[in-house]
């Protein structure tokens, strides 16, 4: 039985990847093809994209590196929106014997603290979020492993932290309360670089360390960070990603539509910005996230039409409702739902 389950696992992993060729699993081509796809789908597609390089045939170390880059063209492609999905996406099906060594590679280059100018207190503010974001999303997804995948996302952003003692405490605070007693000794582990604890833990024979950063030719070199104002506001200015995997070509139109495109401070209703960010991902979440939890609160319910600031018109009822007053008390019971939701996937290891 147990040998039948893993080869319908792998039927399946090879169904969901067959799409996908080897050119299109390379950064040059996930970072356009992910930010063509709808934002509801960016996701998923980023899913699609690590599991089809994870079911490849390259040995560990390349594997690694393949996972790396692909994530970092992911993360540069996603947009404000779904940037931190992605994040969570890559900590939830990366397998475990690579999760470790593609962190340690996304860590200090992508996500350090010193790197995208962040004061402590916007860092372990923004880490905290997407830790609990994350976290979340591994909870619920049926993912193997899913205590050592938050503990090894918390020990990332708490090792490219300028005080790991000071930020991780916050991170395992915001992890769900039943694993936070396991993950003080993973997230321990994971910041060592003790594998045989994690692979203990994940049941697999070993985790493959970390190998050389596949993208280290396309470091872009930055500036210091301008000097910030006594009191530095949370929104920042247009970013200068630290990595580019699709290289200087794209680093330029994606810095330049950035520039030509983020909401002004007028808008954004703050003071000038005054810090600069090194990474897109982290710009998306400074300059609007207020507005980015409002569109993810609309869209998840069942895909009703906004017609207007705070009314919703739902097909087929007649008329518009105000939220306010309570969206499920104003529906009938027996109103159709156009979005169920779809069975939960199943990952390898799932059910050994």
């Amino acid at each position: 039985m147990k040998q039948l389950t893993l080869l319908a696992a792998a039927l399946l992993a090879g169904s969901l990847c067959a799409a996908l060729t080897p050119a299109d699993l390379t950064p040059e081509a996930i970072a356009p093809a992910i930010a063509a796809k709808p934002e509801t789908q960016r996701q998923a597609y980023a899913r699609e994209v690590l599991q089809a390089i994870a079911a490849s045939p390259a040995d560990d170390a390349a594997k690694t590196q393949a996972l790396t880059s692909a994530s970092r063209a992911l993360i540069s492609g996603a947009g404000r929106a779904q940037g931190i999905a992605v994040i969570a996406e890559i900590f939830n099906t990366v397998p475990v014997a690579q999760l470790q060594g593609v962190a340690d590679l996304l860590g200090d280059v992508n996500f350090g603290q010193a790197v995208n100018g962040f004061t402590d207190a916007q860092y372990d503010d923004f880490c905290a979020k997407v830790v609990g974001s994350a976290s979340r999303y591994i909870e619920s997804s049926g993912t193997d492993s899913p205590a050592v995948r938050m503990s090894i996302l918390a020990a990332t952003f708490a090792k490219a932290s300028s005080d790991a003692d000071r930020t991780r405490p916050k991170l395992i605070a915001a992890l769900p309360t039943s694993v936070q007693a396991a993950a003080a000794t993973y997230v321990a582990a994971s910041e060592q670089g003790n594998r045989e604890v994690i692979a203990a833990a994940t049941g697999v024979d070993e985790v493959t360390p970390t190998p050389a950063d596949p993208d280290a030719g396309n470091v872009v070199p930055v500036p210091a960070p301008a000097a910030a104002q006594a009191a530095p506001t949370v929104n920042q200015a247009a970013p200068t990603p630290a990595v580019d995997p699709a290289g200087p070509e794209r680093l330029t139109a994606e810095t330049a539509y950035l520039e030509q495109n983020r909401p002004t401070a007028e808008e954004e209703g703050e003071e000038a910005r005054t810090v600069e960010v090194k990474v897109p991902l982290l710009f998306h979440y400074a300059t609007d996230v207020s507005g980015l939890t409002m569109e993810a609160m609309r869209a998840s319910m069942y895909n009703w039409e906004v017609a207007a600031p705070g009314v919703v018109a739902l097909p087929g009822l007649g008329g518009p409702i105000d939220p306010v007053a309570g969206i499920h008390e104003q529906v009938p019971a027996n109103f159709p739902r156009p979005r169920p939701l779809p069975p939960s996937p199943v990952y390898a290891n799932q059910r050994i």
